[in-house]
């Protein structure tokens, strides 16, 4: 072959490389039976009128009368509503600037084994809500006198999720990465590259990225400045699923979930 012709070959390959689509590429779905929950316990009392979360980040204790109480340091709301509606039910509301932005009542099983939890999140700049449930298992009983929502829970994988929180979609072009969710979070960011703006989320201010190899890609989230989470996505040999590591590093626990291609 001519070296012009050896050239050519060589650019033409470069050229279909560059085009060609990202295994990363695509719209992924949640698989919410596949999720490895933190083995940290969330912890509750609600007890002499109070209700205090000891895990949350920032703890807090307000009285649970029904009505709305400041808790600084969130970035999802700023007031919280903890009602009793029975022995074994508590209904909590946040508000953010006078707006309603959560919803969630919470029932503790007649066998005080679990507790199932039915929200509505609606947190999200872009008006969209998510709805769902969530069961937790109990690890420690209430202490004595307390409402039955008090003690220690563990996540478990058993809920469901509607699709607007389920779905997250990817694109790589070369080495920029952009994502978005129905939510509307969104970013554009360069692996290897400075920290970028995230959108669309009050509690995620900027991204950065790295690759520990072609089918891995690690993302380091911020709050203004402050590391609070680190995800590892790797992809499957078939590239049809993508097992996702989370180290969330404001609660000090880890978490792992499959993600599968729609």
């Amino acid at each position: 072959m001519k070296p012009n012709l050896i050239v050519a070959a060589v650019l033409m390959v470069a050229a279909t490389a560059a085009g060609a689509a990202s295994r990363f590429d695509g719209t992924w779905r949640y698989d919410l039976g596949s999720l490895d929950a933190p083995k940290k316990p969330n912890v509750y009392l609600l007890a002499g009128g109070s209700y205090t979360c000891s895990t949350c980040i920032p703890a807090y204790t307000i009285p649970a009368d029904g009505a709305f109480h400041a808790t600084p340091g969130n970035p999802y709301r700023d007031e919280l509503s903890v009602k009793v509606v029975d022995a074994r039910t508590v209904t909590l509301t946040g508000r953010k600037a006078g707006k309603v932005v959560t919803e969630m009542t919470e029932t503790v099983a007649p066998d005080d084994a679990t507790a199932t939890a039915t929200f509505n999140d609606m947190t999200a700049t872009n008006g969209v809500a998510v709805t769902g449930t969530s069961v937790t298992r109990r690890v420690a009983p209430a202490p004595a006198g307390a409402h039955k929502v008090s003690g220690s829970w563990l996540d478990t994988a058993t809920g469901t999720l509607a699709d607007a929180g389920q779905l997250v979609t990817l694109k790589m072009d070369g080495e920029t990465l952009a994502m978005t969710t129905p939510t509307g979070v969104a970013y554009t960011a360069v692996v290897g590259g400075p920290e970028a703006p995230v959108t669309g989320d009050p509690g995620w201010t900027t991204v950065s990225l790295t690759r520990t190899g072609p089918d891995t890609l690690i993302e380091n989230d911020y709050r203004d400045g402050k590391l609070t989470g680190v995800f590892t996505y790797a992809l499957a040999a078939d590239g049809r699923s993508m097992r996702t590591t989370f180290d969330d590093r404001l609660h000090g626990t880890t978490s792992a979930v499959t993600f599968v291609k729609q």
